[in-house]
């Protein structure tokens, strides 16, 4: 086994020597040495711009240096060597040499050197780490509507990340677990295609329910790129008979109308009646059945079938038909005086009561066997009676005329109170010359003197 000679061993380990020594410069802090550069890595996405600086503790006038990942001189204190428009200076002192790249591009990523030549040479590195911008996600797997009960399988696609993206899947508002993702590398460029898929059972309450896939990556904000894709579910009509009038009568017309919430929209609809066919009156029309004249045999349950094509169902309505509105008879015969112990207590039996009104129900009465309104007060439903509006009516009425009649007092009193106070006066010319005499004597002589004309004398009345 042959040994190396002693002069080769010697100038191996000098070279060893100066190598740890730069070494241990390079890593050298500013508590060790003031003149050894410092810089800092820096992180950025593709287009964006970044920052390089580099700066000492002290200043022996040596200059600053910028070098590219190629070794190439970027900057030499504040003179441009590379002529690149995307690298400027940023700022240049005895300490500080700053440069920036803008429209940072993948090929950009690297190590970058700050040199300051001073002997021996000092040198620091700062690791530029450019981010793939990850594009809108697509979706695809779902171009056609499903039926309800059946399952869809998404697909979702990001292209150009790096490192690669993350995808996720939401329902709404809801976060959804999808398969494990798919990651690409792209041949002869760093970014990553990544992919996801999602699988649902798909019911009714699906439809138009938005799925959303959102990508996660450093270079984006949370929800910054995401696409949505709305479901499209095919479902079975859900059935409701909605009546044209909450109080049918008999003798009048009426309507059921058939409403089918489905996906596609109800194109076929049926009637039918439970326990019977429909009657002669009832004319069915789509989706409305019409009652030209409705009567008490039409009571009933009566069916609607409704279907779309995906399927069927059905829905129920219960008709029944009220007595025609008349007001009650109160020409009935007076029954004989009974006894208080005699009188059969008293059975109230409150009928339907519409919502249009609180008033109280009409009763079955029966004193004695006697007076009985049973029959009428089974069938009376409308609650605005007419014996109810005849005494509202005449309470009315009553008002009215006790106000005429307080009017008509008033007046008569004003009237007699003015008479009493304007009575008659009668004035005559007897004593005429007394109102000019000077005093009582001479007015009592013109008195006396003017009774030779009494036949003169006249009286007016005023």
């Amino acid at each position: 086994m042959a040994f190396p000679s002693a002069p080769f061993a010697l100038w191996s380990v000098s070279l060893l020597t100066v190598l740890f020594t730069a070494a241990v410069h390079s890593n050298t802090s500013f508590e060790d040495d003031p003149l050894q550069p410092m810089t800092s890595d820096e992180t950025v996405p593709v287009g964006g711009t970044v920052t390089l600086t580099c700066r000492v503790a002290e200043s022996d006038n040596s200059s600053l240096q910028w070098s590219n990942t190629a070794q190439q001189t970027l900057y030499f204190g504040e003179k441009r060597a590379l002529r690149d428009n995307r690298i400027q200076l940023h700022r240049s002192t005895s300490t500080e040499l700053s440069i920036t790249i803008s429209e940072v591009q993948l090929s950009d990523e690297g190590e970058y050197t700050c040199s300051i030549f001073t002997m021996p040479v000092r040198t620091a590195r700062a690791t530029v780490t450019v981010l793939g911008v990850p594009g809108k996600p697509q979706i695809s797997g779902f171009e056609h509507a499903v039926k309800e009960g059946e399952k869809v399988t998404l697909t979702c696609t990001s292209t150009g990340s790096k490192p690669p993206a993350t995808l996720h899947w939401y329902k709404g508002d809801q976060l959804l677990k999808g398969r494990p993702q798919v990651v690409e590398t792209v041949d002869g460029n760093p970014t990553y295609n990544v992919s996801s898929e999602l699988t649902l059972e798909v019911s009714a309450s699906d439809d138009n329910t938005l799925i959303t896939c959102a990508v996660n990556h450093p270079s984006l904000t949370l929800g910054d790129k995401r696409s949505e894709q709305a479901l499209r579910v095919l479902y079975s009509p859900n059935v409701v008979i909605h009546p044209e009038s909450t109080l049918p009568r008999e003798g009048e017309k009426f309507s059921l109308r058939c409403v089918g919430n489905g996906n596609p929209e109800p194109t076929i609809y049926t009637w039918d009646k439970k326990d019977g066919g429909l009657p002669l009156q009832a004319k069915p029309d789509g989706a409305v059945l019409h009652f030209l004249m409705l009567n008490k045999s039409d009571n009933g349950v009566y069916v609607c079938h409704a279907d779309n094509g995906i399927g069927s169902s059905e829905g129920e309505y219960t008709l029944l038909v009220q007595d025609s509105s008349s007001p009650l008879s109160t020409s009935s015969p007076t029954p004989p005086f009974t006894s208080p112990s005699s009188i059969t207590p008293v059975t109230a039996t409150p009928a339907y009561s519409s919502p249009a009104s609180s008033l109280t129900p009409p009763v079955s009465v029966q004193l004695n066997g006697v007076n009985t309104f049973t029959d009428e007060a089974r069938n009376i439903t409308d609650p605005t009676a007419m014996s109810t509006t005849s005494g509202v009516d005449h309470a009315v009425i009553g008002g009215v005329v006790a106000v005429i009649v307080f009017i008509l007092l008033c007046l008569l009193i004003v009237l007699g109170r003015y008479l009493i106070r304007h009575k008659g006066t009668y004035l005559t010319h007897e004593a005429k010359g007394s109102d000019d005499a000077p005093d009582a004597d001479t007015a009592i002589i013109n008195a006396e003197g003017g009774h030779s004309g009494a036949e003169d004398k006249k009286e007016y009345f005023i």
